[in-house]
């Protein structure tokens, strides 16, 4: 591999992904905000650039996955920022989970200076990132998509094609509202099932049997069962993709009432100090609002 990567934030699905591009062969420069998290990395070969500017310039991609639109903001737009190192040619892979108006506008920022930008946002937990496995969902000009592909296949299974810059952004926060609604369908039935006795091994076992089977009531139904609420996803990434969802869905004028309701419940998680936990530790809210305990 001789295109030169390079990889924007090293948290629990970044680290993942950039390791995985290392081990197959590209050479690769990383930047994290926080240093401490680029160590194994180094170790592992790749460079580390001291700003988001010094890894455009030594990079012929740049993949990002970073937390938010501020973080985005700050990697592209910010002092010694990624687009004072973008020359023509140049490609950036937006990983990060923000608003479609935030991706169009970096679009447009490399544009006018030659490059081009893949919207790419992901879907897997840190165990899809650590196997590979990820689905992207993809924006942006189809040839951009072709040219980029061996860098996403080095990270993930597949990537589907969801139109322009701006649409898989859109995909992803309408697929992260849906898994607003499976957590939140799984913690209430959870909780009902307790109060009357049954074994939640056994309702997921009936789910599982079911048309409305899916792997994600099994993964996190037994993540439940176990009091297992280390980190996949946090409850503060969930809340801020249902904020971004319903302001994207505010500017369009359309009502998304069981989402609104929906993000009141995980933002009282977060109110009882759980935002860092997995999203499956919704279920000690509605347990709580239940008067049950969290045994």
């Amino acid at each position: 591999m001789t295109t030169r990567i390079g990889f924007a934030g090293l948290g629990l699905m970044g680290s993942r992904m950039a390791r995985n591009l290392r081990e197959k062969g590209f050479p690769l420069t990383v930047w994290n905000r926080s240093p401490a998290r680029e160590v194994g990395l180094l170790a592992a070969g790749a460079r580390v650039a001291e700003t988001p500017r010094a890894l455009a310039e030594a990079s012929d991609v740049v993949v990002a996955c970073v937390a938010d639109p501020t973080a985005v903001e700050h990697v592209v737009f910010g002092p010694a920022g990624l687009l004072e190192g973008v020359r023509p040619g140049f490609r950036y892979v937006e990983c990060s989970t923000v608003s479609p108006g935030l991706t169009r506008r970096v679009a447009l920022a490399l544009r006018e200076r030659g490059a081009e930008m893949l919207e790419a946002p992901v879907t897997g937990s840190r165990n899809a990132a650590e196997q590979g496995t990820l689905l992207f969902m993809t924006g942006g000009r189809a040839e951009v998509l072709d040219e980029l592909m061996p860098v996403l296949l080095a990270m993930g299974t597949k990537a589907i094609h969801c139109g322009e810059v701006g649409d898989a952004s859109t995909v992803k926060l309408i697929g992260n509202s849906i898994i607003s609604f499976m957590m939140e369908g799984l913690a209430e039935g959870a909780v009902v099932a307790r109060k009357a006795g049954i074994p939640l091994e056994k309702l997921i076992e009936v789910v599982m049997a079911s048309g409305y089977a899916s792997p994600y009531f099994a993964f996190k139904g037994d993540a439940i069962r176990r009091r297992d609420f280390q980190q996949h996803f946090s409850i503060d990434l969930l809340v801020k993709d249902q904020t971004l969802m319903l302001g994207e869905a505010a500017a369009q004028g359309t009502a998304l009432p069981g989402l609104a309701a929906i993000r009141e419940v995980f933002q009282s998680a977060r109110g009882q100090g759980l935002g860092q936990e997995d999203i499956a530790a919704v279920v000690k809210a509605v347990e709580r609002a239940a008067g049950l305990s969290g045994e």
